[in-house]
């Protein structure tokens, strides 16, 4: 039996009496929702990033092409430079190579002990042997002269109708002494005209009456002729009168 005046337990008697309502976890569909405002989020500054990044990597590309094209070009600019320099340098280097030897030319054609050799090519018993000197292609057989002074200190050769060198081949010139081995006096190369313009050393001992024989030898080094004879010939007792190194070009 209950006593009189006890209160009786009313477990609804907070929400009955209109006191603040206990505080619980938000409702499921809530916490969904934030999740997937959060996944919207992430994937859009992914997407954000992602262009950015497109939009820099090509640019960068579109730079980097640019730049290469750019050098490129200048490069090739450089290398045009480079070719005309040294074409030029080479036009240069011939005129004073042309201007040198007519110089010395000159100075050898008028000086007062000017000396020649004609050369020519073998006789007709050598022909048959030496026919391979012989220019391709045109019935002239090779010819040259030799104009040389001690006074000057110099000697220079020209040469018309040679064949044209080939790879590892070289045209050598050979003082012939009277006595003794033959003497190397300088190499040259020839081109497709076939001629030659070379200077000489003076013949050893100063002989009064040398004879001279260009050969067609290996450029490797040897100390006497061994290829065919291209050209030969002796020196005159009387000197040669040329009015003009011009002229005797012709």
């Amino acid at each position: 039996m209950e006593e009189k005046g006890e209160p009786q337990a009313n477990p609804e008697g907070l929400r009955m009496s209109g006191g603040p309502p206990a505080v619980g976890r938000p409702p499921r569909l809530l916490r969904v929702r934030l999740w997937q405002a959060i996944a919207g989020m992430s994937v859009a500054i992914a997407l954000a990033s992602l262009i950015v990044i497109s939009e820099l990597a090509g640019s960068l590309a579109r730079r980097t092409n640019y730049v290469n094209r750019r050098v490129a070009a200048l490069n090739a600019t450089v290398r045009d430079l480079r070719r005309q320099t040294a074409v030029t340098q080479r036009k240069l280097g011939s005129e004073r190579e042309r201007a040198s030897v007519g110089e010395v030319f000159e100075k050898i054609l008028f000086a007062p002990d000017l000396r020649t050799i004609k050369l020519a090519a073998p006789a007709e018993k050598d022909k048959e042997k030496d026919k391979s000197i012989k220019q391709s292609g045109g019935p002239e057989l090779p010819s040259g002269r030799l104009a040389m002074s001690e006074s000057a200190d110099a000697a220079m050769l020209e040469a018309n109708g040679l064949k044209p060198t080939g790879a590892f081949e070289v045209y050598r010139i050979w003082w012939m002494p009277r006595r003794g081995a033959p003497i190397w006096a300088a190499d040259f190369l020839v081109g497709d005209d076939g001629l030659a313009t070379v200077p000489v050393d003076l013949p050893p001992g100063h002989e009064k009456e040398p004879s001279l024989s260009v050969t067609l030898e290996n450029e490797s080094y040897s100390e006497a002729p061994a290829g065919p004879i291209a050209l030969k010939g002796e020196a005159s007792p009387v000197s040669g009168i040329v009015q003009s190194p011009r002229r005797w070009r012709r």
